[in-house]
């Protein structure tokens, strides 16, 4: 696959060739391996970046899933320490898409719809921020950060997901392969928030069914549907189908785990069993996807 990119980019490149080599006092031989690096480089790059800031929005519900358990007194004193530890990264990497962060492989954005989104985000996030330190700190005495969080976090993920779709939108690459790599990597990267929001609403239907119980059936079925259209692929989405025997055994380790969980998500009323089931098993299969899509992002070939 490496090779046949390479080729693409060349035949791309040898009409800009051929008019340098009828170029008097021009060398006609040149070695365009540095710019094909440069290419390749561009698009890794943007698909990390699509890869972090897709990462934010499941962040987001990551958060609120854990302020669902702590409301309902569900593993309490665990929740918070990873609540602070979710925030921090949330924050580090908001920070990073402003100023760059070597560490996270990221740079500082220079499109302007792109930054002008990071600055709707910052002001966003000031105001979830000081509500979840509240619930961190023990603070939240009368519960008003942890409604703040219920009833706002969508809002972040809105805001996150904006985010995203601005980064794909700025490359600059005709070719569509590349194009379809990308949207691989946003489309597989929103599975992972879709498990935690799914996880956040079948806990937040404990409290209150009829407000949640519909939200809940959408976000199951978006992520079914999505799996299916990363599996088979779908030419009118730009998901094409992979060929790749690590992501092709990755993705049945994800539906295997699937098939299991789903039907938990789906009865309308759980016993305590099985919601603990839920829970255990939401962390076994948000890291399966996330190593998906890490495959998405770095293997050669999809």
């Amino acid at each position: 696959m490496k090779s046949s990119l390479h080729k693409i980019l060349f035949l791309s490149i040898l009409p800009i060739s051929l008019l340098i080599a009828e170029t008097p006092n021009v060398p006609t031989q040149l070695d365009f391996s540095s710019l094909v690096d440069d290419f390749m480089e561009e698009g890794n790059v943007l698909k990390k970046t699509i890869n972090l800031s897709g990462k934010q929005r499941m962040l987001s519900q990551y958060m609120a899933k854990l302020t669902a358990q702590i409301s309902l007194n569900i593993q309490k004193d665990q929740s918070i320490v990873e609540l602070k530890k979710i925030s921090e990264l949330y924050a580090k990497t908001l920070k990073a898409f402003s100023v760059g962060d070597s560490d996270l492989g990221i740079k500082s954005a220079t499109n302007a719809k792109v930054k002008e989104q990071i600055k709707v985000l910052e002001k966003e996030w000031k105001n979830f921020e000081e509500q979840i330190q509240l619930i961190i700190s023990k603070k939240d005495k009368d519960a008003k950060a942890l409604a703040y969080v219920l009833e706002n976090n969508e809002k972040l993920l809105d805001s996150s997901n904006e985010l995203v779709s601005r980064y794909e939108a700025s490359n600059t690459s005709a070719n569509y392969l590349e194009k379809a790599r990308l949207r691989v990597v946003n489309v597989a990267g929103r599975q992972r928030m879709l498990i935690e929001k799914m996880t956040k609403e079948k806990l937040l239907c404990v409290k209150s069914p009829q407000k949640y119980n519909s939200k809940l059936k959408s976000t199951v079925k978006l992520f079914n549907d999505s799996l299916t259209t990363i599996i088979k692929g779908d030419s009118s989405k730009q998901i094409t189908k992979p060929s790749n025997t690590k992501i092709i055994k990755q993705l049945k380790v994800i539906s295997k785990l699937w098939e299991e969980l789903k039907p938990l998500y789906e009865k309308e009323k759980n016993s305590s069993k099985e919601l603990a089931i839920i829970i255990a098993k939401n962390s076994t299969l948000l890291k399966e996807m996330n190593t998906m899509v890490e495959l998405a992002e770095k293997e050669v070939e999809y």
